[in-house]
């Protein structure tokens, strides 16, 4: 069984500084997910505004194929490493 990413490992190396950090996902995660809602609910009377002059009835496929795809994807990021480096910096992210 696949479960979502617990935490995250920020790294960034350049000539002056090396600094490392990890986010735990598992508390920003929620407390991201409020957020998001409050500002949900705010431009949610827009959104239906605009919903009701622009609707066509089969976008409602799209939203119902794009939610299992999206926690699909959020499913598979534990074991992901990224990157990005030049002559002077170094990047590096790592889901866990």
């Amino acid at each position: 069984m696949k479960w979502p990413p617990y935490s995250m490992q920020l790294k960034m190396r350049s000539p002056r500084h090396v600094w490392s950090i990890w986010l735990p996902l598992f508390i920003i995660g929620p407390i991201a997910l409020i957020l998001l809602l409050a500002l949900f609910l705010m431009v949610l009377p827009f959104l239906l505004l605009s919903l009701l002059f622009t609707w066509r009835w089969n976008w409602s496929r799209y939203i119902w194929l794009g939610v299992p795809a999206f926690f699909s994807i959020l499913y598979s990021l534990p074991g992901l490493k990224v990157d990005v480096d030049n002559e002077e910096q170094h990047v590096s992210i790592a889901f866990y």
